[in-house]
C-alpha cells in the first residue's frame, strides 16, 4: 500500500504524542522533499521535526516529485508541501494521502485521490484497537491549536 503524507498529519500527531500511530496504520510512508524541508528543516525544533527525521530511512522515505509542471500549477491555490503531496500521491498512484487542510483536501478530492486527515487516522486507529478513546485525543489536538468544528467533533465522537 502507498501512503502519502503532508506535513500537517506529521505534525498533529507529534503534538499528541502519537506519532508512532503512522507506522502502526501503515508500516510505511511516503513524503516529498517539501514536507521533509518543512517538518524537518523549517521545522528544526518543533513538534515532528525529531519523529520524521528519525522515522527517515526507515519507514519514511523522502521521494522526489517528477511533475515539476503539477506542482507549478497546484501552487496557484495550495502550499508546496501539499503542491507536492498531492503530486506525488498522483505519481505513486498512492493508495492513500494524508491532508488536513481544506483546500488540499477538496483538491485531492477533485483529482480522484483517496485521503484521509489526523482526525481520520485517529478513528481508524480506534477501530483497529491501537487507541482506547478518542475524545481526549481530539480534545488535546484542540488545545494544540488544531481546526475542528464542534459540529465535525460530535459527528466523530457519535460514531
Amino acid at each position: 500500500m502507498i501512503i502519502v503524507s503532508n506535513a500537517g498529519p506529521l505534525i498533529a500527531l507529534a503534538k499528541i504524542e502519537r506519532f508512532g500511530l503512522l507506522r502502526a496504520l501503515f508500516g510505511r510512508l511516503y513524503i516529498p522533499q517539501a514536507v521533509y524541508d518543512e517538518v524537518v528543516v523549517i521545522g528544526t525544533g518543533r513538534a515532528g521535526a525529531n519523529e520524521t527525521e528519525q522515522a527517515v530511512g526507515d519507514w519514511i522515505e523522502v521521494q522526489e516529485v517528477k511533475d515539476l509542471v503539477m506542482v507549478k500549477s497546484l501552487l496557484t491555490k495550495l502550499g508546496k508541501g501539499e503542491s507536492e503531496a498531492i503530486a506525488l500521491a498522483l505519481e505513486t498512484k498512492a493508495d492513500l494521502v494524508l491532508l488536513d487542510d481544506y483546500k488540499a483536501r477538496a483538491t485531492a478530492e477533485f483529482m480522484g485521490l483517496n485521503m484521509t486527515g489526523t482526525v481520520g487516522m485517529l478513528s481508524r486507529a480506534q477501530k483497529n484497537g491501537l487507541i482506547s478513546d478518542l475524545k481526549p485525543l481530539l480534545d488535546e489536538l484542540r488545545a494544540q491549536g488544531f481546526r475542528l468544528s464542534d459540529k465535525v467533533y460530535a459527528q466523530i465522537l457519535k460514531r
